[in-house]
Protein backbone atom coordinates (compact mmCIF):
# COMPACT_ATOMS: atom_id res chain seq x y z
CA UNK A 1 0.00 0.00 0.00
CA UNK A 2 1.18 3.40 -1.08
CA UNK A 3 1.42 6.21 1.43
CA UNK A 4 1.91 9.94 1.70
CA UNK A 5 2.44 12.24 4.88
CA UNK A 6 2.19 16.19 4.11
CA UNK A 7 2.90 18.26 6.98
CA UNK A 8 1.17 22.12 6.19
CA UNK A 9 -0.57 24.81 7.68
CA UNK A 10 -4.05 24.77 6.14
CA UNK A 11 -4.33 28.43 4.08
CA UNK A 12 -7.14 29.77 1.99
CA UNK A 13 -5.97 27.61 -1.45
CA UNK A 14 -6.10 24.56 0.91
CA UNK A 15 -9.70 25.48 2.96
CA UNK A 16 -11.07 26.53 -0.36
CA UNK A 17 -10.27 22.86 -2.29
CA UNK A 18 -11.38 21.03 0.59
CA UNK A 19 -14.06 22.90 2.80
CA UNK A 20 -13.53 20.68 5.77
CA UNK A 21 -10.52 21.91 6.50
CA UNK A 22 -12.10 25.29 7.56
CA UNK A 23 -12.15 24.94 11.01
CA UNK A 24 -8.62 24.58 10.70
CA UNK A 25 -7.45 27.83 9.26
CA UNK A 26 -4.32 28.57 10.10
CA UNK A 27 -3.51 25.37 11.56
CA UNK A 28 -0.68 23.12 11.31
CA UNK A 29 -1.76 19.69 10.32
CA UNK A 30 -0.79 16.63 8.99
CA UNK A 31 -2.41 15.12 5.94
CA UNK A 32 -2.01 11.43 4.57
CA UNK A 33 -3.53 10.24 1.77
CA UNK A 34 -3.48 6.44 1.16
CA UNK A 35 -3.98 4.45 -1.94
CA UNK A 36 -7.75 2.52 -1.58
CA UNK A 37 -9.10 -0.71 -3.44
CA UNK A 38 -10.53 0.52 -6.34
CA UNK A 39 -14.98 -0.16 -6.33
CA UNK A 40 -15.86 -2.33 -9.21
CA UNK A 41 -17.65 -0.53 -12.02
CA UNK A 42 -21.27 -1.43 -12.14
CA UNK A 43 -23.14 -2.25 -15.06
CA UNK A 44 -24.60 0.78 -16.36
CA UNK A 45 -28.21 -0.66 -16.88
CA UNK A 46 -28.18 -3.51 -14.65
CA UNK A 47 -31.56 -5.14 -13.78
CA UNK A 48 -32.99 -5.58 -9.77
CA UNK A 49 -32.91 -9.00 -8.58
CA UNK A 50 -36.11 -9.92 -6.81
CA UNK A 51 -34.52 -9.35 -3.58
CA UNK A 52 -33.53 -5.84 -4.30
CA UNK A 53 -37.09 -4.74 -5.97
CA UNK A 54 -38.87 -5.82 -2.72
CA UNK A 55 -36.19 -4.13 -0.48
CA UNK A 56 -36.34 -0.65 -2.62
CA UNK A 57 -37.74 1.91 -0.80
CA UNK A 58 -40.72 3.45 -3.25
CA UNK A 59 -41.34 7.25 -2.66
CA UNK A 60 -44.27 8.11 -3.34
CA UNK A 61 -45.71 11.50 -4.96
CA UNK A 62 -45.64 14.49 -2.99
CA UNK A 63 -49.34 15.00 -1.39
CA UNK A 64 -50.22 11.68 -2.35
CA UNK A 65 -51.97 10.03 0.37
CA UNK A 66 -50.46 6.82 2.02
CA UNK A 67 -51.86 3.57 0.80
CA UNK A 68 -53.92 1.46 2.95
CA UNK A 69 -53.91 -2.88 2.76
CA UNK A 70 -57.57 -2.24 0.91
CA UNK A 71 -55.95 -0.22 -1.56
CA UNK A 72 -53.39 -2.74 -1.69
CA UNK A 73 -55.94 -5.61 -2.09
CA UNK A 74 -57.78 -3.75 -5.23
CA UNK A 75 -54.76 -3.13 -6.94
CA UNK A 76 -53.73 -6.61 -6.50
CA UNK A 77 -57.23 -7.87 -7.65
CA UNK A 78 -57.00 -5.60 -10.42
CA UNK A 79 -53.66 -7.26 -12.01
CA UNK A 80 -54.81 -10.58 -11.42
CA UNK A 81 -58.67 -9.55 -13.30
CA UNK A 82 -56.55 -7.58 -16.27
CA UNK A 83 -53.93 -10.48 -16.56
CA UNK A 84 -54.06 -12.81 -20.03
CA UNK A 85 -53.55 -15.91 -17.84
Amino acid sequence: MNAIKVQTTVDEATAAAIPAFRPLLGKRVELTASQTKAEPAEPAERKLTLDELLTRRIDAPAGAPPLTDDDIQRAIVAGALSANL
